[in-house]
C-alpha cells in the first residue's frame, strides 16, 4: 500500500512540475486593457477585479474590489476517510512555484461563462445545476481577506458524485491519504483548497447535529473609509510598471505581469498583482482539556469588511512556541508570491475575551455562512494534516 501511495505522490509531483514548466511569468508595462479610469485601476471589460484608493482617517489605503462572486468548487467521491478529490493543478502568476493544486474549479462567472473568449471550464455544470449526478455537501458565501479586499465574498461549494468522473490534465483525482499529505506540505495547495477542506471536515465532524455555538449577525461601525481617486493619493507613485508607495506605510505595491500558460482557459494575459512587503502570520491557540483539544477564537471587525465582525484565531501569547507550521500562498491571481504562515500554538494564555471551542463547536461555527475569517478556515486545516493529526 505504501508503494502505491508513493507512486501516486510521484505522479502528482511530475504533473505539477510539468505544468509549471509550461507557464511563464514576467513583468510588463501597463497593458492596454488595464487603465486608471475614473480614479480606479480597472480592465476595459466589465467583470474583472479593480484596485481602488481609500482614506482611512488620515491613512491612505489600497483595496482590491471584485464585483463578481468567484466560485471555489470541489468535487469529491466516497465516504469520509476514504474519499477521492478531484483537484486542478492550477498555474497562477503569483503562486510560489507557479503551479499548486486547487479545487476542481476556481473561477469567476466571467471565466466560466466564457465572456473573455477562453476555453470551457470542465465540470462547471455540477455546480450550476446543469448536471444531475451530484449532491451538495456544502454551499456558502464567505468573506475573503479584510486587509486587502473591499468586502469581497467567495462561494465555496462541495459536491459529491457516485462515480469517478473522467479527467484530463490539469484535473486529477487524489486519494484522501495523499490529500492529507499535501496539506502538510509548504506551497503545494492553494488557499481555496485549504478552506474547502476545512469546510468539508467541519461538515463531517458536525454531521446533522444541532448547532451548539451560534454566531449571530453583528456589524461594527465601519471606520470612515472614503474612496478617493488613485491619482489623488499623496503617498503613491503611478508609472508604467504599476503603483508603489513613497513610504511603506501599508507595505503594498502594484506590479503588472504577463502570464502564458497551456493549462488555463485563457492562455495569455496581462494583469496587475499586489505585492505585500510582509508575511501574514496566522496562529491558532490550542489547549487540551480532559485529553480533548480546544481552540481559542475571538470576534472582531477588519477595515475591508464593511463592518462585518468575524471570528478569527485569538491573539496568542507571543512567547508560545508553535507546535506546527505550514507556509502557503495567498491567492496567486491577485498577489505576487505573498506568503501566509499558518501555525498551531500550544498554550492556555490566549487574549482576554477569547472563546475556547472544542472540535464540534469549531466545526459548527465554521458551517455558519459568513461568520468566520479566512484566517480561521486556513488554520483549521492544520488540525488534520499528516504532520500530526488532531
Amino acid at each position: 500500500m505504501g508503494s502505491d501511495l508513493d507512486a501516486a505522490w510521484a505522479r502528482l509531483g511530475a504533473l505539477r512540475d510539468a505544468l509549471a514548466g509550461q507557464t511563464t511569468v514576467e513583468p510588463c508595462v501597463a497593458p492596454d486593457a488595464w487603465r486608471i479610469d475614473d480614479g480606479v485601476l480597472r480592465h476595459v471589460d466589465a467583470g474583472f477585479f479593480e484596485i481602488a484608493g481609500f482614506l482611512d482617517g488620515d491613512a491612505e489605503r489600497i483595496l482590491i474590489r471584485q464585483p463578481e462572486t468567484a466560485l471555489a468548487g470541489l468535487v469529491v467521491h466516497g465516504e469520509p476517510g476514504e474519499r477521492s478529490f478531484l483537484l486542478n493543478a492550477r498555474c497562477e502568476p503569483g503562486l510560489h512555484g507557479i503551479c499548486q493544486f486547487s479545487t476542481t474549479i476556481q473561477s469567476t462567472p466571467s471565466n466560466y461563462e466564457r465572456r473573455h473568449g477562453g476555453a470551457a471550464t470542465p465540470f462547471i455544470g455540477l455546480f450550476l445545476g446543469l448536471a444531475s449526478p451530484a449532491r451538495f455537501l456544502h454551499d456558502s458565501l464567505e468573506y475573503d481577506w479584510g486587509a486587502y479586499y473591499d468586502a469581497k465574498r467567495k462561494r465555496f461549494a462541495i459536491v459529491e458524485v457516485d462515480e469517478l468522473l473522467e479527467t484530463a490534465s490539469p484535473n486529477v483525482w487524489v486519494d484522501e491519504a495523499n490529500l492529507r499529505r499535501m496539506l502538510a506540505e509548504d506551497f503545494l495547495v492553494t488557499g481555496d483548497l485549504r478552506a474547502s477542506i476545512a469546510l468539508l471536515d467541519a461538515h463531517d465532524i458536525a454531521g446533522d447535529g444541532d448547532v451548539e455555538f451560534v454566531a449571530e449577525d453583528r456589524l461594527a461601525e465601519r471606520s470612515a473609509l472614503a474612496q478617493v481617486p488613485l491619482e489623488e493619493l499623496n503617498n503613491w507613485v503611478i508609472d508604467e510598471w504599476g503603483l508603489r508607495e513613497r513610504t511603506a506605510d501599508q507595505g503594498l505595491a502594484i506590479e503588472y505581469v504577463r502570464t502564458r500558460s497551456t493549462s488555463r482557459e485563457v492562455g495569455d494575459w496581462s494583469q496587475p498583482l499586489v505585492l505585500v512587503s510582509h508575511d501574514d502570520r496566522v496562529r491558532l491557540p490550542v489547549r487540551h482539556r480532559d485529553g480533548e483539544p480546544e481552540f481559542a477564537v475571538e470576534r472582531r471587525p477588519e477595515f475591508g469588511l464593511a463592518g462585518a465582525e468575524l471570528y478569527y484565531p485569538a491573539d496568542p501569547d507571543a512567547s508560545a512556541l508553535p507546535a506546527r507550521v505550514i507556509r502557503t500562498s495567498a491567492e496567486g491571481g491577485r498577489f505576487m508570491k505573498h506568503e501566509v504562515v499558518l501555525e498551531l500554538a500550544d498554550e492556555d494564555a490566549a487574549a482576554p475575551g477569547a472563546t475556547w471551542l472544542n472540535r464540534p463547536e469549531l466545526a459548527r461555527l465554521m458551517l455558519q455562512p459568513g461568520r468566520t475569517a479566512i484566517q480561521l478556515r486556513l488554520a483549521a486545516t492544520l488540525l488534520g494534516t499528516a504532520a500530526g493529526g488532531g
